[in-house]
């Protein structure tokens, strides 16, 4: 029992929402000893504020990164807050600042991600110097206060990062490692699955894709940071996190590689034995991936199981002995014994890994990650001064929410009403469904927050319980503001309860106020992305797939250009197979995305369905022959079916962005069925890829209704 109980410790104090909220806890555990020793609740209460903003705020980078982020943080903090007291007595100048600022911060935000966290993260200040303006001292107390409390979780954060300076990372890693095990584990019910059920599984892919992409992308970025910090050879911790890294890349395009029409399996192969044998293997490394991933978040050896060997030969057996009572076609046993090939290799890459974690391994030369090319900022910003931007119509969506709320408030002369402001920042998206979500979690929370803080204000009417309470619900958001935004808002929803009843005693008092202004500030952000420059999905679906179909069309043609040569992960390789993962993920999530739109504005459903769906499988065959490249040896007339491939994705790709609709001008010269089985699986997924690219093709040509001017009451057939 107390191993179980060690474990279980050791798994809580490592996994990344609580690793992020511990340091939130430590900062506001030594300002709450603060308040003990001192007695200023109100000087706690806005340092605290200070550092829950300073946290949002946060972004993942090297030591001397986080140092220059944070000054730029406690700069934009104190202009927003400075900004705040002075023009506070002044309405209608204030309502100028507040439009101007928020919009300046918004397409600030356009910058990169860094900027992004800390324009909302001043914002966010902005707003708490509000909540508390009225009753400022003086000009400087709140925003000197509320700066120093960024800086002091700030100095806590640096800390952290000095003591483990790759400690981010090995969670973002470890995270990559789950979101392979889940999409292993769903690519298992392949086996067996009916025509229907496929397309079900080809969804939830798609799905979790978008998952694993962003994780693995999350990664990179993380050790971009941290190798272009170290100019010298990489730590020995930092060269096995980055080889971790690429064999992550290695085993998603295996993962992700179709070798067979999988609804057609159970019907062709006729042996339930074999079938069962497929679903094993992939289930077992699936698990394997999870216990990496595990292995790397805790900072443990990781140990391959040695029966995933014993079930792949188990499954080759099977399928030799099959074979001698069915007598397969080639066409069916070779890539039978290619998806087999394939999983063996995802058990070696497995396998390697129990080498690549040693940290005592003696780097050698590393291969280079992709940086984002260098774009000066002004280029930057003026590529987003146009309404076509949809961070330009957020900004000004969002500066117009923020002002409509402050006239709200200042009409109705509602005491706290800077929490219709408070929720219109934190709900209002740059898109509708994401907004729709946001409301309801918004909405679920702050319901469930007042339900809880009701008790705990009569049952806690002591300072000290209050205090505690306070402390534990910022680090309870903190946990969940990452993953659960509904439970989040319950907790920070609690969290201002006690800090505005310590303030003034007056936490009965705002639960009315609290939810009014919750309810008012949803439905002015759900009027605003739904009545104001909306962006709905259908007219952004033509023009993602059409990207996502150029970005194929060149990952195909750096698969076939490396066709048998040594196996090896060029930078340039690496670049076409992400960007074409990078665009399916975002084809997904726009589908994934108008599935939650209003009904009338889900035009052409099944005709967008249908392209999506074979893009994804085309991507996925592609991933085939990257996965065997080594392997397979060209045939006859590969340069010619390369060209054709290629013009067609790109006529495709070309009608779906609005040109005319065009038919191809040849047939695709098909490949002849060669005698090695290296030739032969490269022939028929060169054979199921023009297949779908024909098919994409024609419904091309059809989609281009998608891209004509549309009346808002026509019919909008799915």
């Amino acid at each position: 029992m107390p191993v179980e109980y060690s474990g279980l410790l050791r798994r809580l104090l490592t996994d990344s929402h609580v690793y992020f909220a511990l340091k939130v806890l430590i900062a506001i555990l030594g300002l709450l000893a603060i308040a003990l020793v001192s007695g200023d609740i109100q000087l706690t209460v806005l340092l605290s504020l200070g550092v829950v903003a300073g946290a949002i705020a946060e972004t993942d980078d090297s030591l001397w990164g986080r140092v220059k982020n944070l000054t730029m943080t406690l700069l934009c903090f104190l202009f927003a807050s400075l900004c705040v007291q002075y023009l506070f007595p002044t309405p209608w100048l204030f309502a100028i600042g507040l439009a101007g600022s928020t919009f300046l911060f918004v397409m600030v935000g356009a910058l990169g991600q860094r900027y992004a966290t800390i324009s909302f993260g001043s914002l966010l200040i902005a707003i708490y110097t509000m909540l508390g303006a009225a009753k400022a001292p003086d000009l400087f107390y709140q925003p000197l206060v509320l700066t120093a409390g960024a800086l002091w979780y700030g100095v806590v954060s640096l800390i952290w990062l000095w003591l483990l300076p790759y400690k981010t990372l090995h969670e973002q890693l470890a995270q990559s490692y789950f979101a392979l095990s889940r999409y292993l584990r769903e690519k298992s019910r392949f086996f067996p699955a009916d025509e229907h059920g496929a397309q079900a599984i080809r969804h939830n892919l798609a799905q979790l894709n978008i998952q694993l992409v962003g994780s693995l992308n999350l990664t990179k970025t993380a050790l971009n940071a941290r190798l272009h910090s170290q100019r010298r050879q990489p730590a020995p911790e930092l060269a096995g996190l980055l080889r971790l890294y690429l064999l992550a890349l290695e085993i998603h395009e295996r993962a992700t590689s179709s070798h067979y029409p999988y609804s057609q399996l159970e019907a062709e192969l006729k042996q339930g034995l074999v079938i069962d044998g497929f679903q094993e293997v992939l289930l077992q490394l699936a698990e394997a991936c999870q216990q990496l991933g595990y292995a790397i978040l805790v900072h443990s050896p990781y140990r391959h199981p040695k029966r995933i060997r014993w079930a792949l030969e188990a499954l080759g057996d099977q399928l030799e002995f099959t074979h001698l009572k069915q007598h397969y076609p080639k066409s069916l046993l070779t890539p039978m014994k290619f998806l087999r090939r394939n999983l063996a290799s995802i058990n070696q890459l497995l396998t390697s890994a129990e080498e690549l974690q040693n940290p005592a391994i003696t780097p050698g030369s590393l291969p280079p990650l992709a940086r984002p090319p260098h774009i000066p900022l002004l280029t930057q910003l003026r590529q987003h001064l146009s309404l076509d931007s949809m961070v330009f119509r957020h900004a000004l969506r969002l500066s117009l929410g923020l002002v409509v709320g402050y006239g709200i408030l200042q009409a109705f002369h509602l005491d706290k009403g800077y929490w219709i402001l408070l929720t219109v920042l934190f709900v209002c998206q740059p898109s509708y469904s994401a907004t729709r979500r946001r409301l309801m979690q918004r909405m679920l929370g702050t319901f469930a927050g007042l339900l809880v803080g009701v008790p705990i204000l009569w049952l806690l009417p002591d300072l000290h319980g209050q205090l505690v309470v306070m402390g534990l619900a910022a680090f309870l958001f903190f946990t969940q503001v990452r993953s659960n935004y509904s439970a989040a808002v319950c907790f920070i929803t609690l969290y201002v309860l006690m800090a505005f009843n310590l303030l003034d005693g007056i936490g009965f008092a705002i639960l009315g106020p609290r939810l009014l202004d919750t309810l008012l500030g949803c439905l002015l952000s759900y009027a605003l992305v739904a009545w104001l420059w909306p962006d709905w999905q259908y007219k952004r679906l033509p023009q993602l797939i059409a990207n996502s179909l150029s970005a194929n069309a060149r990952y195909l043609e750096a698969v076939l250009a490396s066709l048998h040569l040594r196996r090896d992960e060029s930078l340039d390789y690496r670049i076409a197979r992400k960007n074409a993962h990078l665009a399916d993920s975002e084809l997904a999530m726009a589908w994934q995305s108008m599935l939650v739109e209003p009904q009338r504005r889900r035009r052409f459903l099944d005709l967008c369905f249908t392209l999506t769906w074979r893009n994804h499988a085309l991507l996925s065959y592609i991933s085939a022959l990257g996965a065997h490249r080594d392997q397979l040896e060209p045939i006859e007339g590969l340069s010619q079916i390369s060209c054709h491939l290629s013009h067609t994705l790109a006529l495709a790709a070309g009608q779906l962005a609005g040109d005319d609709p065009q038919e191809a001008q040849t047939s695709c010269p098909l490949p002849a069925q060669e005698s090695t089985e290296e030739q032969l699986m490269l022939s028929q997924q060169l054979n199921r890829i023009s297949q779908l690219a024909d098919e994409l093709l024609a419904l091309a040509n059809q989609s281009r209704l998608l891209t004509a001017p549309q009346d808002a009451t026509m019919p909008t057939p799915s």
